[in-house]
């Protein structure tokens, strides 16, 4: 198998396998490959910016949750980083695993991990929509005007940002929870959305990735299995997405 078509299914598309070659940043038993066309062989040892996946051409898909603690960030490896997922999924002996999507080292709640590459670029991609859910506090009351206007859209740093949906669920003194539904994953996107209608956040919390909920992972650092009807949802997302 070329090394292009093994970085594919773990979710990287062609572009950027073959930006992670050329860069030199891709190690097959500890030898840097520079090819993006090099054969592998079952069994070989495949070091990504340090992270190591196994070969394995008949591949066992795994589907988990994590709720990612506050002050991680959400690679597997990060030389500019100390706290990674990478080292949590390491202590659980997760191997071959990828998150799905990114979430700000200040923020917490769902990421789903996986090594189904397809089920990646399914979830991540704004064409197919899946749904994100976020709690969001914020400084100050916020105005339904506001949040109109955030449905409605707004441009930013010459990018076009909006939500699907945002509704107040608690009003506190100084602050104010909002419940926000996005679609797309725009770098930064809610904390820019509330920061453009003077409300910024403090606290960001992700509640929801397309079927998966934070209860099954309710406390920072909770890893769980992904099963049965949970399961069963995920992959009619990635069964629909072929129909499109």
């Amino acid at each position: 198998m070329k090394l292009q078509k093994y970085l594919q299914q773990l979710g990287y598309s062609r572009r950027k396998a073959d930006d992670l070659a050329f860069t030199g940043r891709i190690m097959v038993n500890n030898q840097r490959i520079e090819q993006p066309w090099y054969e592998i062989n079952e069994g070989d040892v495949v070091s990504i910016d340090g992270v190591d996946y196994v070969v394995q051409f008949e591949t066992r898909f795994e589907y988990y949750v994590l709720n990612k603690p506050k002050g991680y960030v959400s690679s597997l490896s990060d030389p500019k980083e100390d706290k990674t997922i990478g080292e949590i999924l390491r202590k659980r002996n997760l191997t071959n695993l990828k998150p799905v999507g990114r979430l700000d080292k200040d923020a917490s709640g769902v990421i789903i991990l996986t090594n189904d590459g397809e089920l990646i670029n399914v979830l991540t991609s704004a064409r197919y929509g899946t749904e994100r859910v976020y709690k969001a506090k914020v400084k100050g009351k916020v105005a339904r005007a506001k949040l109109e206007m955030l449905k409605s859209g707004i441009e930013d740093e010459g990018e076009f940002l909006k939500c699907e949906d945002a509704k107040i669920v608690e009003e506190q003194v100084g602050y104010s929870l909002v419940e926000v539904k996005m679609i797309k994953g725009k770098k930064h996107e809610v904390k820019r959305l509330f920061a453009h209608i003077g409300n910024p956040v403090v606290e960001l919390v992700r509640t929801k990735y397309g079927p998966i909920d934070i209860s099954i992972v309710p406390n920072q650092g909770d890893i769980a299995k992904i099963r049965g009807d949970l399961l069963k949802a995920l992959l009619d997302i990635k069964r629909l997405a072929k129909t499109l």
